[in-house]
């Protein structure tokens, strides 16, 4: 039950953390402080950051294969995104599938990066 409450906990955090960062970003362009092309770029980089960091704590908290730990909060926000594209009438096509392998890969990375940074510090 504590892995649940772990993996929705970091979940949550990725969530809230996309979404506050998506909300200054949006102000920003809405303002023009910031062009299309900046704001395009940034968009993946918060959802790609928000998610790396995460799975880095969330692999950290691990105890072993910190790769799966960093796929199962990549896939769990895949299939969030999933659903919310079947209910927003989106399009899952090529550039959809390439974005996802991008969080699966992103998140798989932080949760490796974040188990090595354990073992790390409890050997010295």
């Amino acid at each position: 039950m504590d892995y649940i409450k772990s993996l929705a906990k970091s979940f949550i955090i990725t969530i809230v953390s996309i979404f506050v960062s998506s909300l200054l970003l949006t102000c920003l362009y809405y303002f023009n402080v910031i062009g299309s092309n900046v704001y395009n770029v940034m968009k993946l980089v918060i959802i790609l950051g928000a998610i790396f960091i995460n799975s880095i704590i969330l692999g950290r908290k691990s105890k072993k294969y910190g790769l799966v730990e960093g796929l199962k909060l990549g896939g769990l926000f895949l299939i969030v995104m999933i659903i919310t594209l079947a209910f927003t009438d989106g399009e899952f096509g090529v550039r959809t599938f390439i974005y996802s392998f991008i969080i699966l890969l992103t998140a798989g990375v932080g949760g490796v990066i974040g188990i090595n940074k354990k073992t790390s510090h409890s050997k010295k």
